[in-house]
């Protein structure tokens, strides 16, 4: 072989050599993908919670992703949960687009409310029948209760056991006023007031507009329920 020939096998050699770390260069460092997701979690899905912990998913070490040429952008598809597991997207705008989607979980401990004992449809919820419990917020798909106000004073609107987390669905506002119960009716005309007493004719909770009979005139009026057993009406 001439001494050109042995240059050039020379120089090919070294560009078969170089070839992996300069195809290297050129693809998505698979850490960076799950870096970045794990930076969406931790801003966006923990609640501000410091103590909340993020697991990001593994990715297959054979993907190939062409290096983006713009920092990346994270996103969640809708309909995903904030807790718990979940999923979380990482996306390249550049000029070879790519998508691809990272599982994660994030565990978070919070006090919810829950049922102290068993107790019926209907119970008007008393200090003594609810209970803070510590839970990860991530297993609580259906919702939860941190705040008393937020429970206390509502009704159930199924019966429930003990220990069970209170959603929102299970809790509605009291009835304040009840179907064909005898109400104080409290008839407004500018700065004029008069208090008589009048029929429901229908259920009520507070601030819902109801139908009311006078007892005297038998005239039907619509009025606002304030109180228990109270509707105010505007002439």
């Amino acid at each position: 072989m001439t001494l050109s020939g042995l240059r050039r096998l020379a120089i090919a050699v070294a560009l078969l050599a170089l070839s992996p770390l300069v195809m290297a260069q050129q693809l998505q460092p698979l850490e960076s993908i799950r870096e970045a997701a794990r930076v969406y979690a931790a801003q966006n899905l923990t609640g501000g919670d410091e103590s909340a912990t993020v697991e990001i998913g593994r990715l297959d070490s054979r993907l190939r992703l062409q290096r983006c040429d713009r920092p990346l952008e994270t996103f969640q598809s809708p309909g995903q949960r904030n807790g718990g597991r979940t999923t979380i997207g990482v996306r390249c705008t550049g000029q070879t687009p790519w998508t691809i989607y990272v599982s994660a979980r994030i565990t978070r401990h919070v006090e919810v409310y829950t049922a102290a004992r068993s107790l019926a449809r209907g119970t008007r919820l008393a200090q003594e029948d609810v209970r803070l419990v510590e839970m990860n917020a991530g297993n609580l798909a259906h919702g939860y209760f941190t705040e008393a106000e937020h429970v206390l004073g509502m009704e159930l609107r199924r019966p429930s056991r003990p220990g069970e987390v209170l959603t929102p669905v299970m809790l509605a506002p009291p009835r304040l006023v009840q179907r064909g119960q005898s109400v104080l009716v409290q008839a407004e005309s500018g700065a004029a007031r008069v208090t008589m007493r009048g029929e429901a004719l229908e259920d009520g909770v507070r601030g819902q507009r109801i139908r009311v009979r006078n007892s005297r005139s038998d005239r039907v009026v619509e009025g606002t329920v304030v109180g228990e057993g109270r509707v105010r009406v505007i002439l």
